[in-house]
């Protein structure tokens, strides 16, 4: 286990050492910039209109700068951006297969597949995993396949554009929640070269980066700007060691308890990354310009799952407490299985003496041992890992014709390929014959798309401005692939039976799984937008879109402002929107297990919603999710230096899919042996999921942001204040799908009230650096899936709120060098501890549905030049 040599008085150095004055003679060598020298940026998102900025759109927009996401503790865009923007929210997800590796981020607390993301303007790809697991975290997550934001290197950011507002009329599907658009750096000279370090004040989870980005000029006409990163993250170790995990130890030999001792391990996983992205553009003449992106990144992650014991109890639950005894050849077992367990060995012709062994406590009494028990006499914990690659290219042509018209013409190909990988387990069917290493399979995204965009201002001599009539259409094809797993995983071994089939812990992908699987879909859009006078402007779009899999829909927007003076503003917008279900949602097969109450493991597997085994379960053809949203806002204006917008919303969406969850009891069997399932009576005791439009929601909430800037003692202060209201309401919850408990934390798990200050300070010469609260409001968490009655909401536990403070101070030498020094959560804030009595036995200490982690707090160093 590690030591914990890092305590909390490190916050306190941290501090004292950030804690510098700022009116001194160095902080006065260089000209600082000033409050009046401020320039507001131009935004391409939310409005197909050029030279408009933030305060000035139709719908809430935020701009985030690339600097303020690479100076911060997390170099991964996943975590950087939700430290900054309080609408946005992330958590760790220890134990959760694939969602332990690919973090979703969710906008407004509605699913991360219901916020689109742009690079560039263009649609990113997403991410081949489909989030299936839940319990006991990330309720708004399950059956999400999104984005993954950690495969772009922050220090390629330009900066961040996020559109607060339902777009599907502009952007097309997945637009409910809102869009966001990450524009690179597009800078012809210049080279910038950074190196991180810092872990955990307990001495753990240490991280480590190197990036560099680099400008160049493509002859005399053209950019290449381009960024690579190389990252490492080490395992962090929390919570504490589980009961039965600490009762083997102290019968075997804690030497041979996995993770030195703990069973399992609350944590965040192994990674090592190296990610690339390259932008370019080239002018072919005035009118002209060739431009493109590339990106590319390799992940490599491992993580731990549940703890298994060395020997399995009369219900074959891995995780459950052995009573472990010593027969008199000094083999550990358990108390004695029924006799019903010896009859059905017997009646597979396999002699009980192989896989049962005498209780020396009761000698007409057997029980059942782990096939490999010799190799693993503690127990073992599976290790689960992915290797994780994502590549992704962009090229287009745009400009302008005599008429005044911009057009834009690009395609896009990009495809994400998660490879499985599972060490320490076995595949207990194979008995002694199991190997310990296996490949469960392969997951691949693969997106293609065709864009044809147009921009035509109008004169309309009634109008103050021109009309800025857009016009486009959009071709889109998804693949999703799955490959199956090595033999081993998937093998049914002679006591399949009685143990189970596959790789135990996570099930390779079967052979009558593999395939691929396509969907396509044709959209046109129109988009208007006009300054009707020189107060009032309005807009309008509609969109048309096709799909081969679930047909047609269409979607508009209306959006208005108001201009009273330069000093107030109203604006408010009403749009319908959709999100597609994915062909991974449709098609994905997947069985792994899932912990319940007591610390129990049983399989649950999910089908896609046209397996033989869901439809004999009443699975039916999916619909997409729409919307029906409004906001309504201020943007005020006080003073020269100070911007204030306030904005409600409100967005209600019919047919969201989760999952319809079926416990296989013997009439179960029964049923689906009577359909002609084969090996039916294999699902016994386990769970058996499949998509279904399952509920609806509302999501109401109020944004603020109050941005100043100060003249101060030679530098300016930039003072940033941003909050979050949120609350959702869950509605026509269709039966088996989401029970009481799910229902209970989609409305209370994440925070409703969420708020971030930041005091960024610079000097423009020697100083510079930010303080930042981060405050989290109360939340509540009932078990979730762990509860043997998922309808029983009486056990929810409360979690107070909490400010977590970051800091860090930037020192620059010779106008190219610089040092920072900071800290996250410097004052080691934890969450109140987990109070679900399941999870507490399964070892973990903090609350696991914290939003802001349960780590604690984290020190770094990073130099860097820019030449």
């Amino acid at each position: 286990m590690y030591s914990h040599s890092f305590k909390k008085p490190l916050s306190l150095a941290i501090a004292a050492a950030l804690a510098i004055p700022v009116g001194s003679a160095l902080a006065q060598e260089q000209q600082a910039p000033s409050a009046d020298q401020a320039m507001e940026e131009v935004v391409t998102i939310g409005t197909r209109k050029e030279g408009v900025s933030p305060t000035e759109t139709l719908s809430p927009v935020d701009v985030v700068g690339g600097a303020k996401l690479a100076d911060q503790a997390s170099f991964d865009l996943t975590e950087s951006l939700a430290k900054i923007a309080p609408s946005f929210n992330t958590q760790r997800f220890p134990i959760a297969d694939g969602t332990a590796f690919i973090r979703p981020v969710t906008l407004r607390n509605l699913s991360p597949d219901q916020t689109l993301v742009l690079v560039n303007g263009t649609r990113r790809h997403r991410s081949a995993l489909v989030n299936l697991q839940l319990a006991p975290l990330g309720t708004n997550n399950q059956g999400a396949q999104a984005v993954d934001f950690s495969a772009i290197p922050s220090m390629a950011i330009e900066r961040v554009e996020v559109l607060r507002d339902g777009a599907s009329a502009q952007y097309g599907s997945d637009a409910i929640a809102g869009v966001v658009n990450v524009v690179l750096k597009d800078a012809a000279e210049g080279v910038s070269v950074s190196a991180q370090t810092g872990e955990y004040f307990e001495g753990d989870g240490t991280r480590t980066s190197l990036a560099a980005n680099a400008g160049f000029g493509l002859g005399e006409n053209g950019f290449v700007n381009a960024t690579v990163e190389h990252s490492t993250a080490d395992k962090t170790w929390r919570g504490a060691a589980r009961p039965d995990a600490e009762f083997v130890g102290s019968v075997v030999g804690e030497d041979l308890v996995p993770l030195d001792g703990l069973g399992q391990r609350w944590g965040d996983p192994e990674v090592e990354t190296t990610k690339l992205f390259v932008n370019a553009g080239f002018d072919l003449n005035d009118s002209v310009e060739l431009y493109g992106n590339f990106g590319y990144s390799d992940n490599s992650t491992i993580s731990d799952f549940f703890y298994r014991g060395p020997v399995l109890d009369p219900e074959h639950e891995f995780g459950a407490r052995p009573t472990l005894q010593k027969d008199e050849n000094g083999d550990f077992m358990p108390d004695p299985a029924p006799q019903s367990l010896i009859n059905s060995i017997t009646a597979q012709g396999l002699n009980p003496s192989d896989y049962l062994v005498a209780d020396g406590s009761s000698p007409s009494g057997y029980v059942l041992r782990n096939p490999i028990y010799t190799q693993f006499p503690g127990g073992y914990n599976p290790q689960f890992g992915a290797d994780i690659e994502d590549i992704s290219v962009v090229f287009g042509a745009r400009g302008e014709l005599a008429s005044g018209m911009s057009w834009d013409l690009r395609a896009r190909s990009a495809e994400n390929e998660v490879s499985y990988v599972l060490k320490d387990s076995i595949n207990p069917s194979l008995g002694a014959l199991s190997p310990t290493t296996f490949k469960p399979g392969t997951l691949t995204q693969e997106e293609s798309s065709v864009n044809a965009d147009f921009v035509q201002p109008i004169d309309v001599a009634a109008f103050s401005s021109p009309l800025n009539l857009a016009f486009g259409a959009e071709w889109r094809e998804e693949t999703y692939k799955i490959g199956a797993g090595d033999e081993a995983s998937i093998a049914v071994g002679p006591t399949a039976a009685i143990f189970g089939v596959g790789s135990d812990g996570f099930q390779g992908f079967p052979t009558e799984a593999e395939g691929s699987y396509s969907s396509e879909s044709v959209a046109a859009y129109v988009d208007l937008e006009a300054d009707v006078t020189d107060q009032l402007t309005l807009g309008a779009a509609l969109r048309f879109e096709d799909y081969d899999l679930f047909g047609s829909t269409s979607d508009w927007k209306l959006s208005a402002r108001y201009d009273f003076n330069e000093a107030f503003a109203l604006r408010a917008t009403a749009n319908t929107g959709f999100r597609a279900p994915t062909p991974g949602q449709v098609n994905t097969l997947n069985v792994t297990t899932t912990a319940q109450a007591g610390g129990g493991l049983i399989p649950s597997g999910t089908y896609p919603v046209d397996h033989p085994l869901a439809q004999a379960l009443g699975s039916t053809a999916l619909n997409p999710e729409e919307s029906t949203s409004f906001t309504l806002g201020a943007v005020i204006n006080p003073l020269d230096n100070t911007s204030i917008t306030i904005d409600y919303y409100n967005i209600d969406i019919e047919d969201r899919l989760a999952l319809r969850n079926n416990k296989i009891g013997a009439a179960e069997v029964a049923m689906l042996t009577n359909a002609g399932i084969a090996d039916a009576d294999l699902l016994l005791d386990s769970n058996v999921n499949y998509f279904t439009n399952a509920f609806d929601s509302e999501v109401s909430g109020i944004d603020l942001a109050i941005t100043s800037d100060f003249d101060l003692a030679g530098g300016l202060l930039t003072v940033d204040l941003r909050h979050n209201y949120n609350q959702q309401e869950v509605t026509k919850v269709a039966p088996n799908t989401i029970n009481a408990t799910r229902v209970f934390d989609f409305e209370n798990q994440v925070p409703s009230q969420r708020s971030t200050l930041t005091f960024d300070y610079d000097t423009g010469g020697i100083l510079a650096g930010y303080l930042r609260f981060n405050r989290y409001g109360d939340w509540e968490s009932t078990g979730g899936q762990l509860e043997a009655d998922g309808n029983d909401t009486s056990n929810a536990t409360s979690y107070g709120a909490e400010i977590l403070t970051d800091i860090e101070a930037r020192f620059t030498l010779a106008e190219n060098y610089t040092i920072a020094l900071g800290g996250e959560n410097i004052f080691d804030v934890e969450a109140d501890e987990e109070g679900d009595g399941t999870l507490q036995f399964l070892g973990a200490r903090q609350s696991l549905t914290s939003p802001f982690g349960f780590n604690g707090g984290f020190w770094y160093l990073r130099a860097s030049a820019n030449f």
